[in-house]
Order: C-alpha cells, then structure tokens, then sequence
C-alpha cells in the first residue's frame, strides 16, 4: 500500500543545540516533514562545488543511520566539489556499519555549478531511475541489473532532502579549499509525484502531487536541520537557508558569517507554479483509491531533545559519551 507519513523522528526536535556550534563552519539541510512510499521526485537546481563539498539532493528513511533500525534506505544524487562535471548517483541499503552501496558518476553539461538542471528520481518497487534534464542517466532494476538486490531492500517510506556539507575524507571529494566560501546551492522549484501504475498523465505510472517554487518558505512542508555528524567539518544550521526571489537557497559559510547579500542567478527555464496535493485531481477513482495517506500531528517544537545527522532522535546516554557522537559510518 502506498503511504505518506509525518517524520516524527526529525518534527520532534529541530536542534541539538548542546551539540551543535562546535564546528568552524556551518553547512545545511532541507528536509520534507512527510516521508512517502515510492513516488517521483524532481528539482531545477543550480549545485555548489569547490574542493572538500558535497551538495546534493536525496530521499532517505529517517532513522536509518541507528544501530537499532533493521534497515539503511538511502537514494543519492551529489555532486562532489572535486569534479562538478558530474554527480555520483548511489542506493545504500543493509544496516548501519554494514551497508551496501552502488556508486555510479554521470556527466553534468554544463557542470552542476555553472548552470541550472533539472535532477530527479522514480522510486518504484522494481526499479530506481535518475534522470538529467528529463535524459536517463541510470536505472537499477530488480532482476535485471541489481547484483545486490538493493531495490527489493528500500522498504518502508523516504523524505526528500538538499544538504550542503563539507567531508573531511579528501579521497571522497578533494582537499578543502575555504578560500572558497561562501557557497551556494539554489533551488528554483520542486515537483513531487505519487506512485500511481498506470494512472499518470499519458498512462504513466507517476501523478503530481504538489509543486513548490519557493516564493515563499512553507513550514508547513519544509524543516531545516540543526545538527551535525562525524565526518562533517560544518554544523548544519537553520541560519544558512533562505528563500529569495524565487529560489531556495542553501549556504554553506564560515561559523558567524551565515548569510546569503548575493544576486540570485537567473534560470532560462521558467518555474512551475505552486500547489498542493489537495488541488491536484488524479484522473482515475481507482487511482485515488490505491494512494491511502497517513499524517501524523508532530510534537510540539517546545519539545527539545538530541537529533543525529538524518534527524532521528538519539539516546541521551550514549549521545553524551564523546565517542559516540552522533557518528554516521558512510561507506564511500
């Protein structure tokens, strides 16, 4: 059964404010509140790059990071600053410690940092497919080209979600180079589809279910991490997201010098309009049927604890031992 449902896990607390602000750099992460099982994803995007940086976009199981979760659910699209003529395209599946990965690099033209694209991802039970500017550049099928049956493995439901970091593994994305700061990833619009089979426009198996084009922030759709992680040099900071003439942007800064006095560049290609998925109509009743959302109220923000680098809520005992802090063990 397809579904949608409130991550509590991030919703609960935005911060961890004991831990964070340690770091001489602050990055950021845009996340969904609601994670959805299965769907099309897309965003107009102008990346950042420079030696050291990650700036990405990816749909992710909150909680998956936990020693306890049975499962790692991760889908990538990131454009490491050592070469923005491409972007890595990734599934993590397995468990945390033991994850399984399927890295892949696709050319960018023109590169990720000079010029707007359009990125997205179809998340289906038999296949996940990345495209560029509506061109496929990957697609991993169950049966078919998947050796370590990672598309069977992405169970359960994933957010959407930006980030801009910096990872200090130089072998991963290059030496780095600060001079560079400040910066920016811009995000012109997003466009989110549920998983309808053959019930989309022309048949397909994908009907839209809303659009943002950031004139405004909506809370109401987006939260803005506050946390970090080993591995990272930056704090992520609600401090070092904006939303600007019509974009969204992501910054990633010196720590005290979050902010973004810049011109937002122009994108040749003109943004969709706003909406939401209660004005969007699905053209069949079967259709309608087949999609059963789930929402779940979040927790009031007065309601503050500790949150690790994807948003889920950690352990106090052991968040406060120093060798466990909030430690992610990516596999590269």
């Amino acid at each position: 059964m397809k579904h949608v449902k409130k991550t509590i896990g991030i919703l609960a607390v935005l911060a961890m404010a004991a831990s964070v602000n340690a770091k001489d750099f602050s990055g950021a992460e845009l996340y969904t509140l609601d994670e959805m099982t299965y769907g099309k994803f897309e965003a107009r995007m102008k990346m950042a790059a420079a030696s050291g940086t990650v700036s990405s976009m990816f749909l992710y199981q909150n909680g998956s990071e936990q020693s306890s979760a049975e499962r790692w659910v991760e889908v990538d699209i990131e454009v490491l600053g050592k070469n923005p003529g491409s972007f890595q395209s990734n599934i993590i599946t397995g468990k945390a410690g033991a994850q399984k990965t399927s890295e892949k690099h696709h050319t960018v033209s023109p590169a990720a940092d000079q010029g707007f694209h359009t990125y997205g991802i179809e998340w289906t039970p038999n296949y996940v497919r990345w495209t560029v500017d509506g061109n496929e550049v990957r697609k991993t099928e169950k049966g078919v080209n998947d050796p370590k049956d990672q598309v069977a493995n992405l169970i359960g439901t994933q957010g959407l979600r930006f980030n801009i970091w910096s990872s200090e593994s130089a072998d991963w994305v290059g030496q780095f180079d600060e001079s560079k700061l400040p910066l920016f990833q811009f995000i012109n619009w997003v466009k989110v589809y549920k998983y309808t089979p053959g019930q989309g426009e022309g048949g397909s198996d994908f009907t839209l279910d809303w659009v943002d084009d950031f004139d405004t922030f909506d809370s109401g759709r987006w939260g803005k991490g506050n946390w970090t992680f080993d591995g990272n040099r930056v704090d992520l900071t609600p401090n070092n997201i904006y939303s600007k003439d019509g974009m969204l942007i992501l910054a990633l800064t010196r720590k005290g010098q979050e902010s973004f006095n810049g011109q937002v560049p122009q994108d040749d290609q003109p943004g969709p309009t706003s909406s939401s998925s209660s004005e969007q109509q699905i053209s069949s009743s079967s259709a309608t049927e087949s999609i059963h959302q789930v929402r779940v109220q979040a927790p009031s923000k007065e309601i503050r604890g500790k949150v690790n680098a994807k948003g889920a809520r950690v352990n106090e005992t052991r968040a406060n031992d120093p060798r466990n802090r909030y430690r992610v063990n990516f596999t590269f």
